[in-house]
């Protein structure tokens, strides 16, 4: 990660999103229980910067994030997948934490999601160099 150039897109107490304009690769770190209106706003953020930068890759660190709210999870997989369908996106990295219902709750977003086509490929993984591993292999 110190390799790539990150420039802060967004900076707030439950999330820091990071953008690297020459890898058009967005990194986003979310952390604790985040209260419905700024999770959403910020999740329209991540989403509208995604398409107005032509981003294609994203590391998205679940690790420290306690799970949303089943109502978050619903409206996040909507109105991102409507955003994103427009975007430039290839792959998603995600790096998830050892909680299991912060696994079934990033899941859930991505089931729910999938009903609206995505031009982009998602992974889940443990360990962030893995992640970013796969983000930048040509396979």
């Amino acid at each position: 990660m110190n390799l790539l150039n990150f420039e802060k897109a967004l900076e707030q107490d439950f999330v820091t999103i990071r953008h690297s304009p020459e890898n058009k690769m967005l990194w986003n770190q979310w952390r604790g229980s985040i209260p419905s209106d700024p999770l959403r706003e910020a999740m329209i953020f991540a989403c509208e910067f995604i398409v107005a930068n032509e981003i294609e890759l994203i590391l998205a660190d679940y690790t420290k994030m306690q799970p949303p709210s089943l109502q978050d999870q619903n409206w996040i997989a909507i109105h991102s997948a409507e955003i994103l369908q427009h975007s430039k996106l290839k792959r998603v990295a995600n790096v998830m934490g050892t909680d299991i219902f912060q696994q079934l709750s990033i899941e859930t977003i991505y089931q729910i999601a999938s009903q609206t086509p995505l031009p982009c490929e998602s992974r889940d993984f443990m360990f962030k160099d893995d992640a970013l591993e796969w983000l930048f292999s040509t396979e």
